[in-house]
């Protein structure tokens, strides 16, 4: 596929050829520095500890489905420089990186950098790597109704060998999860109602590989290495029994690996500049069986089916940055970028240990290539600026049987961000930007639900949501360390990814992934800290966060005749509230520390073309912890989770067809309760 003519491969090739900016500054613009004593109270292990203990900062963790290389990613930087590796990202590096590796840390705001995407806040964590030192963390978890977790743990190794620095990781950060408690089933055509007991668990095993390496060249030439692997392991179980000793049981499991590796050439000028020519390649394989096994039941035949799925899908990326400060100190980066993805999906569907029906593969394939220039500005001694133009040219073609799609898109793009401190200790922050989202190819692909008996057809069709994006932010220091944000974020989407009706190619209606257009949407939040010193209480602290959420979208499935009420609705999934709270006491002249953590947000709900299923939990989660910050040499970390045993609460409300137009078929409701957590965390250094 992608019989792209060499014009267009040229085009590809002439775009990625320029290179990366270091860190440069606006006038006016503060920046917070906290050095390696702030955080000395927290008994910090890992960089990544020193990270989520800053005052007032939120990580902004990187996105997996992002677009390339070129949408800023986190907001973090090591030593001045963005991590270009979408896999072996800067949270798994400064997790990696022992706490006495960091120098310092500098807060800033993006708008002072010419660094293409970031926005808000950002931190900048000075490294210095030496002789070889290390880290260790051991995390298992005990939950009534399910066996221990106790394969969960990080070590890492960082250093410098002569003019070569490494940072190595392996770990396991696997997870359990338990639940049971009733459903029942309600019957709209004068069936009676089914009575179910169920309890459902999950185990997950992610062992993982990582290593960073950087070394000079020779000259003004630095060479880094990044690269990684996984092997995950993924097995759900739902069971299923008591209406009139009735039983069934649903297996979910996948043993899926994945690879990556990114290289990063970057060239200094003795003027000043920095060129960087950056190479990534990532590559998995996700084979998953799902089946469910029903015998017993008044309501229906034995039954038994079995639904596989194989994913073969990759990246690669070649991407050249070009930064330099002008002889006002103002920061300049161009950019390019071209990126190839692909997936091929193949699915089988057998049924009563018959003949599987296998399906037609579905294979995809994109080929993009994108510009941009990028400028950071001073106006007068507080106002700075950072202004982003870009554009991409992107080819999709897919194939699914009979289905064939061959697309050539144009899209343009930008950033404008804006930071000015409007007097000592108030900072305000704006941006405006137009973006370009990325499809998840899964999304292409029919599939089979079996646990919750419905199919998703597959859409070839798809294109990337298009958005204007605005955000609006102020910043109240009230003492070096205590802040509280305030933050409004809008969006008015085109080709909204939602659930919609898509005609499959035996000409039947089904329930598919597409594109809607007349959504927006809009938030408020607000976070911060504060130190309870000022209320009496020496060596307390609290963050909070609280965001309020609204988003309306056109009812795909109006032809017209829907009221003003039904014809839109909120999006699927999002939320309309969250709210945490976390409260640390570090108790003054010892090593203890104890806190406690409550947080919760609103019911999720899923809309499609026969159904509707919402799910929630009531109450909020509470956990407390313990902390000995000298336990034989060692941090010592325990934690009490989901104290309040709480409920999750799901209905699912299914009709005969569309949801306007058929009659009620069942409502599904249930309650389960997933039981309280208890886990200690011992960790180290070396």
């Amino acid at each position: 596929m992608l019989r792209c003519s060499w014009k267009r491969w040229l085009l590809v090739g002439l775009s990625a050829a320029a290179v990366g900016a270091g860190v440069g500054h606006a006038q006016g613009n503060e920046t917070q520095s906290y050095d390696r004593a702030f955080f000395e109270r927290f008994a910090p292990q890992t960089a990544l500890d020193m990270v989520e203990q800053i005052p007032g900062f939120t990580v902004r963790a990187p996105d997996e489905d992002e677009r390339g290389l070129g949408q800023g990613g986190t907001n973090l930087l090591i030593n001045g420089e963005r991590i270009t590796s979408k896999d072996t990202d800067v949270l798994e590096l400064l997790d990696n990186t022992p706490a006495t590796a960091v120098e310092r840390i500098e807060v800033f705001d993006a708008a002072t950098l010419g660094v293409t995407g970031l926005t808000g806040q950002v931190a900048n964590i000075i490294i210095v790597r030496n002789e070889m030192s290390g880290s260790f963390r051991y995390s298992p978890d005990f939950r009534d109704g399910t066996r221990p977790l106790l394969t969960s743990g990080v070590v890492s190794l960082t250093g410098k060998r002569g003019e070569l620095s490494y940072t190595l990781g392996l770990s396991n950060r696997s997870s359990r999860g338990f639940e049971e408690g009733p459903e029942v089933v309600t019957f709209f055509d004068g069936s009676p109602p089914e009575f179910r007991d169920e309890v459902a668990e999950a185990k997950i095993e992610a062992p993982t590989i990582t290593a960073a390496v950087e070394m000079p060249l020779g000259g003004r030439t630095t060479l880094a290495l990044r690269g990684g692997g996984q092997a995950l392991s993924v097995e759900q179980t739902e069971f299923s029994s008591g209406f009139d000793e009735g039983q069934r049981f649903s297996n979910f499991s996948t043993d899926e690996w994945s690879a990556n590796g990114a290289l990063e050439l970057a060239y200094k000028r003795e003027s000043g500049g920095t060129a960087k020519l950056i190479a990534s390649q990532s590559y998995y394989d996700a084979p998953s069986t799902t089946r469910i096994e029903a015998t017993d039941s008044p309501f229906f035949a034995d039954f038994d089916a079995v639904f596989e799925r194989e994913d073969v899908g990759g990246e690669s990326i070649l991407r050249t940055e070009y930064g330099w400060q002008d002889s006002k100190q103002n920061p300049w980066e161009i950019a390019a970028e071209a990126v190839y993805n692909f997936l091929e999906s193949d699915t089988s569907l057998a049924v009563n240990d018959g003949v599987p029906d296998v399906r037609p593969t579905t294979t995809v394939e994109e080929l993009r290539a994108e510009s941009s220039i990028t400028r950071g500005l001073s106006i007068g001694s507080k106002l700075a600026i950072q202004l982003s133009l870009a554009a991409e040219w992107s080819r999709i073609e897919a194939e699914s049987g009979a289905n064939l799609r061959e697309d050539d898109f144009f899209r343009p793009k930008g950033l404008l961000t804006a930071s000015y401190p409007i007097k000592k200790g108030l900072d305000l922050r704006a941006r405006i930007e137009r973006t370009v989202g990325q499809l998840n190819f899964g999304d292409f692909v029919e599939i089979v639900d079996l646990t919750e008996e419905r199919d998703r057809g597959g859409n070839i069709d798809l294109v990337p949501e298009q958005a204007w994006e605005s955000e609006i932010e102020l910043q109240r220091n009230f003492t070096a360390n205590e802040k509280v944000i305030f933050r409004l974020e809008g969006a008015i989407i085109e080709d909204r990814i939602e659930r919609v009706p898509v005609e499959s190619s035996t000409g039947q209606i089904v329930d598919a992934v597409g594109n809607v257009d007349g959504a927006q949407f809009a938030s408020a939040t607000i976070e911060g800290t504060v130190f309870t010193k000022r209320w009496g209480l020496d060596g307390g602290r609290i963050d909070f966060s609280g965001t309020r959420l609204s988003s309306v979208l056109d009812e795909p499935l109006d032809d017209g005749t829907l009221s003003d009420e039904d014809a839109q609705r909120q999006f699927s999934l999002v939320q309309e509230w969250a709210y945490a709270l976390d409260f640390r006491h570090d108790i003054p002249q010892t090593t203890y520390a104890w806190g406690a953590s409550v947080n919760n947000s609103a019911r999720r709900t899923v809309y499609r073309i026969d159904e509707v299923s919402w799910a929630e939990t009531p109450d909020p989660n509470v956990s407390v912890f313990f902390e000995h910050k000298d336990f034989f040499g060692l941090n010592l970390v325990v934690v009490a989770d989901n104290l309040l045993n709480l409920e999750d609460v799901r209905e699912r409300t299914i009709w005969d067809g569309p949801r306007f137009t058929s009659d009620l078929n069942r409502i599904e409701s249930r309650e389960r309760i997933d039981n309280q957590i208890f886990s200690f965390t011992l960790s180290g250094t070396f």
